[in-house]
C-alpha cells in the first residue's frame, strides 16, 4: 500500500477562535465599552517582537494591509484598525479541539503546533470506500468549526505540508502529480532555513525539482547531513518517525473572548459553546459527570471559579445551561471577564434510567434533577431530607441531612400512631382531656446521659383535637404533639 498522507494547515487559527467565541451582535446589546471589537472594522493580530502582521480579518484585506506588514502602516492605511497581540497558545489549544473532533472519524493524526495537523490517510480508504469518501467525512467534520484552513495530499509528510502550507488545496493519491507539484515549489516555502536555502541559491538551485535532481550522493559531499535527510523525507525515501495523538482522558477547554464581558447574562453564549463541546465530548464516550467547573479569567483581578453540580449527573449541554443560569444569578464580577476554561470532575459511565413500563407519568424532572435545580438556586446549603435515626426518642428519632443523591430517598416508615406535628418543647398539659389510647412507655437512652422514661398516650381535648400526651416519672403530664 502506498503511503499517503494529508496536511491541514490553519493559517488564521486564532483570529478564527476570537471571531467564533462571541457574535458581534452580543457585544453591541450588552456590553457597551467592554465590546470594543466590531467585527466591520479592520483586525490584525500582531507579532509582539517583530510589529508585523500575521493574521487579519477581511476588512484589513480589503483596506489593503497584507501579511508581514508593519504596524506604522497598516495603521496608515486604516485609521480604525483594530490591534491583537498573537498568543500561540490560543493556537495549540484550538489545534487540539480540532484534533479531538476529526478523531471521530480518522484514527493517526499528528500535531503542529501552532497551526497544523498532519494525518495518516492511507489506512482509511478502505473504511470509507476510497479517497473521496474519506476527504467527504474529514470536510464534515471541519465544517462544524468556523474555521479558514488549506490542504493537500503528499506521499510523505513533508511533502503534504509543503503543498498545504502553499495552498493547494487538492487530494489526490497519483504519485507523478504530487512529485510535480512538490517539484515546482520554491525552496523558501520548504522547512530549510534560510541559510541552507541562500547557500542552494548562489549555485542556481531555487526549486525543489532542481533540488531534487541531484543525486543524494552529491548534495551529502558539499551540504551537511541535516538537508539529505529532509530531501530523504521529502521524497519519502527515508522514514519520518510520528508521534500520534491520543485523545484526552478529561474534558478541559480554554475560550479567549473577543471583547471582554461586564455582565453574567452575557456570559451564557461562550459558556454555551464550552457546554456543547462537552456534550460531544462525553456522548461519544458514554460518560456522565456530576460537576462541571468554570474559570472566568477577570481583568486585573484574580479568576472566579464558578462550579456547577447536577446530583443525577449529566452530559446534555441544554441541561447544564439551566443549571448554570441559576449559579450565574448569584454571581457578582468585579471586573470584566477576557476568557473561559470549563473542566469536568469525575466522571462515570452511563446507564439508562430504568423505570417500570406501566407507572404512570411523573413529569419531566426526576428526583435527583429536582435536587440538582434547588441547589443551584438557593445554594447546596439550603436543601436538606429527613432522615430517620434508629431511636425511640421523639426528639431524636428523626434528624436533618444533606440529599441522599445516590437514588431518589426510600420510603420513611414511621413508628405506628406518632403525631404529624411536633411541638418544639413538651408543653405541661393545662387542659382537661379524654384519654383514647395508650399507654405506650419509652424507655431508653441510657447510653449516652439522655434517659427517658415516659408513658405515651392519645387523648382529645374538649375542642376535638387529638394530642399526644405523656406522664413522666415525676406523674406530671405533658402535651408533646397533634395529631393532623
Amino acid at each position: 500500500m502506498q503511503p499517503l498522507w494529508l496536511y491541514l494547515h490553519f493559517p488564521h487559527l486564532q483570529l478564527d477562535s476570537l471571531c467564533d467565541a462571541m457574535p458581534q451582535s452580543h457585544a453591541k446589546e450588552h456590553d457597551g465599552v467592554s465590546a470594543h471589537i466590531n467585527h466591520q472594522h479592520s483586525l490584525v493580530i500582531l507579532h509582539h517582537k517583530t510589529n508585523c502582521v500575521l493574521q487579519l480579518n477581511q476588512a484589513a484585506t480589503d483596506a489593503g494591509i497584507r501579511i508581514g506588514m508593519g504596524l506604522g502602516t497598516a495603521a496608515a492605511l486604516d485609521q480604525h484598525l483594530q490591534v491583537l497581540s498573537y498568543k500561540s497558545d490560543i493556537e495549540q489549544k484550538k489545534l487540539i479541539e480540532i484534533a479531538e473532533h476529526l478523531y471521530l472519524v480518522t484514527s493517526d493524526i499528528s500535531l503542529f503546533p501552532p497551526n497544523g495537523l498532519l494525518l495518516r490517510i492511507h489506512n482509511m480508504l478502505m473504511l470509507y470506500g476510497g479517497l473521496k469518501g474519506y476527504w467527504r467525512a474529514l470536510k464534515a467534520q471541519l465544517n462544524d468549526f468556523q474555521v479558514h484552513y488549506y490542504y493537500a495530499s503528499g506521499q510523505s509528510p513533508y511533502a503534504a505540508r509543503l503543498l498545504a502550507r502553499t495552498a493547494w488545496n487538492q487530494i489526490s493519491d497519483h504519485l507523478p502529480m504530487l512529485l510535480h507539484q512538490i517539484g515546482i515549489r520554491q525552496l523558501v516555502d520548504s522547512e530549510l532555513d534560510r541559510k541552507t536555502v541562500d547557500k542552494l541559491a548562489r549555485v542556481g538551485i531555487h526549486c525543489i525539482a532542481d533540488l531534487m535532481a541531484l543525486p543524494l550522493k552529491d548534495v551529502a559531499k558539499r551540504f551537511d547531513i541535516d538537508l539529505v535527510t529532509y530531501l530523504g523525507r521529502l521524497s519519502g525515501e527515508f522514514h519520518h518517525p510520528m508521534d500520534f495523538y491520543h485523545p484526552q482522558s478529561k474534558f478541559q477547554r480554554y475560550l479567549e473572548l473577543l471583547y471582554e464581558i461586564s455582565h453574567t447574562d452575557t456570559l451564557m453564549f461562550p459558556m454555551q459553546q464550552l457546554l456543547a463541546a462537552l456534550e460531544q465530548f462525553l456522548k461519544i464516550r458514554d460518560l456522565l459527570t456530576q460537576k462541571i467547573i468554570f474559570t472566568l479569567y477577570q481583568r486585573d483581578q484574580e479568576s472566579l471559579t464558578l462550579e456547577v453540580g447536577s446530583a443525577q449527573g449529566e452530559y446534555q449541554a441544554n441541561k447544564w445551561a439551566n443549571l448554570t443560569v441559576l449559579k450565574l444569578d448569584n454571581l457578582t464580577l468585579k471586573a470584566p471577564i477576557f476568557a473561559l476554561e470549563l473542566t469536568t470532575a469525575e466522571t462515570q459511565l452511563r446507564s439508562p434510567e430504568k423505570t417500570d413500563l406501566f407507572n404512570a407519568s411523573k413529569g419531566t424532572l426526576s428526583y435527583l434533577q429536582l435536587i440538582s435545580l434547588l441547589q443551584a438556586k438557593l445554594g447546596e446549603q439550603a436543601i436538606s431530607q429527613v432522615m430517620l435515626d434508629d431511636d425511640f426518642r421523639p426528639n431524636k428519632v428523626n434528624r436533618y441531612v444533606q440529599p441522599q443523591l445516590k437514588s431518589a430517598p426510600k420510603p420513611i416508615l414511621v413508628q405506628p400512631l406518632r403525631p404529624s406535628f411536633m411541638l418544639k418543647m413538651p408543653q405541661p398539659l393545662t387542659e382537661k382531656v379524654t384519654v383514647i389510647h395508650g399507654p405506650e412507655r419509652i424507655s431508653t437512652g441510657w447510653w449516652d446521659s439522655q434517659p427517658i422514661t415516659r408513658d405515651y398516650f392519645i387523648a382529645r381535648n374538649q375542642h376535638g383535637q387529638w394530642l399526644w400526651i405523656y406522664r413522666a416519672a415525676s406523674k406530671q403530664w405533658f402535651a408533646h404533639g397533634l395529631f393532623s
